[in-house]
């Protein structure tokens, strides 16, 4: 069951985070993915516009992708701190959230 609140303004920290782990939790796996590639030989990982492949490549790609995680954190998290602080000079914002601990059919 989803219950609607209404807050004022969310804190920078707790967008940084939600920003933060939507990133990590998909640039990861999706990392490590062309990582298991390049293991086997695609050039699937690049590094200054060459190829890494064999054990660089699949040691290589899940640094890449924590890097490339953080720095899309840190804009993605700038820009929506700074838009969401402005809308909430104007209105107050409204958020669907679910309650723990209730079943979809209870």
């Amino acid at each position: 069951m989803f219950k609607e609140i209404t807050v004022q303004r969310i804190s920078a920290g707790t967008l940084f985070k939600l920003a933060g782990l939507g990133l990590v939790l998909t640039m990861l796996p999706f990392a490590l993915l062309m990582g298991c590639l390049a293991l086997f030989g695609a050039s699937t990982v690049s590094w200054n516009q060459e190829p890494l492949t064999g054990i660089s490549g699949f040691v290589a790609s899940p640094i890449i992708g924590l890097v490339l995680a953080a720095v899309f954190t840190m804009l993605l998290g700038t820009s929506m701190a700074l838009g969401l602080w402005l809308y909430s000079r104007f209105r107050p914002l409204t958020l669907l959230v679910k309650v723990a601990g209730t079943e979809a059919g209870a």
